[in-house]
């Protein structure tokens, strides 16, 4: 154990004097917020608290220190980055708590192909800090940091599904093929996670660290969308995601309409979530800027090659 944790608190040095040389600036947000984080499949922890006069008011622990961390990209506009504690309801597995550490961070005028070698550069450094090469080993295999393979949506989809996700069709014949008790569906989000959960998550990342890119834009969250394509990526080894990235909407209008769109949606399950305007606001002054979160507990699981998040 002590050897995990003084490996843990050198991948946490490294991660912070990399920005420090790369130029960001850490910055510190708050934990307990007055409106929830709104993504799609993600839920807050609600909890209550006292002010000054008795009186009991609703808060919520984020889910990712983004609106806050928008808010100050929209002021300062000089790149910035933060490691925090993260909560989210509905979770639990070997790779999943329910309170969790995220590095999140924004670069002033990248572009996503910029981001995505500044993540490998993560990845890179990280791994030279504790091995002294950029060479990892995890469940049996060997991965060299510089060698990635990227990969679109819709490749990877054909690649290992031999269908494209750009019908419910498609999607519906092949469930019914792979499993026997399918029931068909007519909600394409719901057909896309469950075939891109069960059967091409899997296999991203297995032989050499992937990037997987050109997401539909029903699931670009609050990446741009352009020539049909969710600007966002993901990283992932050996079927794990590691890295979200996004280049990152800053179309106020655009930005109102995703975040109603998943209130709405909440609201027909039950969540009753208020509207953060000034994160709205915030977008109209937010620079061209690029921007991903890295889940620290799945980066030092896979980098000490652990068995889980859980310590």
């Amino acid at each position: 154990m002590k050897e995990i944790f003084e490996k843990k608190s050198k991948i946490y040095q490294s991660i912070r004097e990399y920005f420090y040389k790369t130029g960001s600036i850490e910055v510190f947000t708050d934990i307990l917020l007055d409106y929830p984080n709104l993504d799609s499949n993600i839920y807050p922890i609600e909890l209550f608290v006292f002010n000054e006069k008795k009186e009991k008011i609703k808060k919520f622990l984020h889910t990712s220190p983004e609106p806050k961390m928008k808010k100050i990209l929209s002021q300062i506009k000089s790149d910035i980055f933060q490691i925090t504690k993260v909560f989210r309801n509905f979770e639990g597995s070997y790779k999943h708590k329910i309170e969790f550490t995220m590095l999140e961070w924004y670069r002033v005028n990248y572009n996503l192909e910029d981001l995505m070698e500044d993540t490998k550069n993560i990845f890179i450094e990280t791994a030279i800090s504790l091995y002294k090469k950029p060479v990892i080993t995890y469940k049996g295999k060997t991965y060299d940091l510089t060698n990635w393979e990227k990969i679109t949506v819709d490749e990877a989809f054909y690649k290992y599904t031999k269908i494209y996700p750009d019908n419910i069709d498609k999607m519906n014949e092949f469930l019914k093929q792979n499993e026997p008790f399918f029931k068909e569906s007519d909600n394409w989000e719901d057909l896309f996670f469950h075939i891109y959960a069960f059967y091409v998550e899997p296999n991203l990342g297995v032989e050499k660290p992937t990037i997987i890119y050109d997401y539909p834009p029903q699931l670009s969250a609050f990446a741009k969308v352009e020539n049909g394509k969710g600007k966002r990526f993901e990283t992932y080894i050996n079927g794990i995601e590691l890295v979200n990235g996004y280049d990152e909407l800053n179309d106020p209008k655009e930005l109102e309409k995703r975040l109603i769109k998943d209130l709405e949606n909440k609201k027909k399950e039950g969540f009753n979530y208020p509207l953060d305007l000034e994160f709205i606001e915030a977008a109209k002054n937010l620079p061209q800027s690029a921007g991903a979160s890295l889940g620290v507990d799945r980066f030092i699981m896979v980098l000490l090659d652990l068995k889980s998040v859980h310590l």
